[in-house]
């Protein structure tokens, strides 16, 4: 309340106040340079002062503490009389919407922006109503002789004409005190003298105060007061009563008088603090569509930082589900087909098993059925390279597809284990120190000479890189085979009932005793096999979200490093820390939404591609489409808060002077 009765509260009465006051001001830093020491300052309506001082003897502190940018550690402030509660970073912002105008030595415009959406910047900052901001616009820049510029892009322009757009802004804004801070430092003598001129002539048809702080004598001498400061102290002041006299005529003259509370010039802000937050959401809104619209540097970086993120997930997680029916496919076309039994006898009495394969392989559904019958402890040697025992199989023909067996033959054999003949594993081929099968090497196998025609390169067994595989006419004379192993392929959906089958099948007397290998069903095997599938996926698709999160992040880091002065000038134009952090975390959610849609569209794409060259089927579940949601809020929000605190951090005194 006090603050609302100090801006629109005001009555005749109040005309014996300075337009502003500082009392004690005193402002250290944390290195313990004391910038001012005890301050004391009142600068009336319609003044005109200038500011002079060497490096470092506190002129642009003592300026940021009059444009409430910096808050005094001792001492007060007083606006028209009301102290102002410098410490609340609000009141500090809603004093400088209302009451003060900005002129930056750099100017600080943003440069992808016309002359017309930069002067309009510091109007929506302010309490001016918007009703007739074009009218505003167009009369403050025919003021400073830039209405043809209307349009033009701020990076356009030369030193100079970027000094009078950031005037324009000024003069488009109610307030009451202009503060220029080395407002000709980059032009020559020139261009300074017409500014300065024209910083007078708009602030006195104005009826605002005006204070610059320069470090030019013959600036100096044109304004109607000089301040001197020297080690953060007052040690000179030109003060008199002469500048009341223009504002006096200025009055006297019917010119707008800003201490009247009836005076349309005044901000008179009557809205409730409810409508007030809608405002600022409104024109908050109105600059998030501003910067993506006209930085398409900006735009495009943050839009492509997260449709990479989300087209990675989205990849990832469609290729999860495509993976997980392939592989299930394959499963049941090869895994579910498969039934396998181990033979063992107690002892060599029975030296022919009694197996009927015959039985076996005229059982509906079975499409192939191996024999391996395992003779332990057998004497295997290639002359006098090697000599070693191994177990050697007898099989009725050479292993094949029912075991998923690859041989490498020998030149020109006709690719059938007759008598004489030997397959041996690739790994026991390398301890015999066979490698040539162009040669026709030889070996023994229990003091027999037999021809290796190939080598088992893969096999379904475990065991068969290190075994020999003869036929069964040559087993006469080896050791007794008290172990065998029988495959049996089967058409998909067989499996089960061939394996329940198979003890009466080979073995009806019960001769032996066999021990079947699980099968498991499809149906109960395919859930274990997509859940694993896209588990494996998942964490991709994380990980990849998780990457892209700390890539949005970096971007967004960046684009608020690089506009600390633009960030800077809007708080010093009266925008709230709040305000800051709702204008990026905006701006990284709308890229984040629009990233988000691309992604999807290239994430798709992807997965198309991917299942095309490797002749999948593609799946794709309905559920994909809460991906780019999820990611637009991921990477707009959360990707955006990091950056929105920095920016809610920046200290305007600070950023204006980058």
């Amino acid at each position: 309340m006090a603050l609302q009765e100090a801006l629109h509260g005001r009555t005749v009465d109040d005309r014996v106040h300075p337009l502003i006051e500082l009392r004690g001001i005193t402002r250290r830093y944390a290195n313990g340079t004391t910038a001012l020491g005890g301050v004391d300052l009142a600068i009336g309506p319609g003044e005109r002062v200038a500011v002079v001082g060497r490096s470092g003897s506190g002129k642009s502190t003592l300026l940021n503490v009059l444009g409430l940018l910096d808050a005094p550690d001792a001492g007060e402030v007083l606006i028209d009389g009301q102290p102002v509660d410098s410490a609340q970073d609000r009141v500090r912002a809603e004093w400088r919407s209302s009451e003060l105008g900005f002129v930056f030595q750099r100017s600080h415009l943003i440069p992808a922006l016309s002359v017309r959406e930069n002067v309009l910047l510091g109007l929506r900052y302010s309490t001016a109503s918007p009703d007739d901001a074009d009218q505003v616009i167009a009369d403050s820049l025919r003021a400073v002789g830039l209405e043809h510029k209307e349009q033009a892009r701020a990076r356009t322009l030369s030193g100079g004409e970027m000094q009078r757009v950031a005037i324009a802004r000024t003069l488009a804004r109610p307030a009451r005190l202009w503060l220029a801070d080395e407002p000709t430092g980059n032009l020559d003598s020139g261009q300074s003298l017409e500014i300065i001129e024209e910083l007078k002539r708009r602030a006195a048809e104005r009826g605002a105060a005006l204070v610059v702080v320069t470090h030019e004598p013959d600036i100096a001498e044109r304004l109607d007061r000089v301040i001197t400061l020297h080690d953060g102290f007052v040690v000179d002041d030109t003060a008199t009563t002469a500048s009341a006299g223009p504002v006096g005529d200025r009055h006297a003259a019917g010119a707008p008088d800003p201490h009247r509370p009836d005076d349309p010039h005044r901000p008179q802000d009557q809205t409730r603090p409810r409508t007030r937050s809608v405002a600022r959401l409104s024109r908050t809104a109105r600059f998030v569509l501003q910067g993506i619209m006209s930085n398409a540097g900006r735009t495009a970086s943050g839009t492509v930082a997260s449709a990479v993120a989300v087209a990675l997930t989205v990849t990832a997680l469609g290729l999860a589900q495509s993976a997980s029916g392939q592989v299930t496919g394959l499963f049941d076309a090869q895994r579910a087909t498969q039934v396998t039994a181990a033979l063992t006898t107690d002892g060599p009495n029975d030296a022919r098993w009694p197996v009927r394969v015959d039985a076996v392989a005229d059982f509906p559904g079975v499409t192939g059925v191996e024999h391996w019958r395992v003779h332990s402890q057998t004497p295997v040697a290639n002359g006098a390279l090697a000599a070693l025992t191994v177990d050697l199989v007898s099989v009725d023909e050479a292993p094949g597809e029912t075991t998923d067996t690859a041989v490498t033959w020998a030149p020109h054999d006709d690719r059938v284990l007759g008598e004489g003949e030997v397959l041996l594993g690739a790994g026991l081929a390398r301890r015999l120190g066979v490698t040539q099968l162009d040669v026709s090497p030889e070996i023994t196998v229990q003091d027999e000479p037999l021809r290796v025609v190939g080598l088992v390169t893969a096999s379904r067994s475990g065991t068969a890189a290190g075994s020999a595989f003869v036929n069964a006419a040559d087993a006469d004379g080896l050791p007794v085979a008290l172990s065998s192993s029988l495959f049996v392929e089967t058409v998909p959906g067989a499996a089960r009932n061939v394996a329940d089958r198979l003890q009466d099948l080979a073995d009806p007397f019960g001769t032996t005793r066999m021990t079947i290998a699980p099968v498991l069903e499809p149906s109960s095997f395919r859930g274990e096999l997509q859940d694993s599938v896209a588990a494996s996926l998942q964490v991709l698709a994380v990980v990849a979200a998780l990457a892209g999160l700390v890539g949005v992040v970096f971007v967004n880091l960046l684009s608020v490093s690089s506009r600390t002065a633009e960030l800077g000038v809007r708080r010093a134009f009266g925008a709230r820390r709040s305000e800051l952090v709702t204008l990026v975390v905006g701006e990284c959610t709308a890229l984040a939404v629009l990233g988000a849609l691309v992604g999807l569209v290239t994430g798709f794409a992807a997965v198309m591609v991917v299942t095309a060259v490797a002749r999948w089927q593609p799946i794709f579940d309905a559920r994909l489409l809460l991906v780019p949601l999820a990611g637009a809020l991921l990477f707009g929000i959360v990707g955006g808060l990091p950056p929105a605190v920095a920016a809610g951090r920046i200290e305007p005194a600070d950023a204006v002077r980058s």
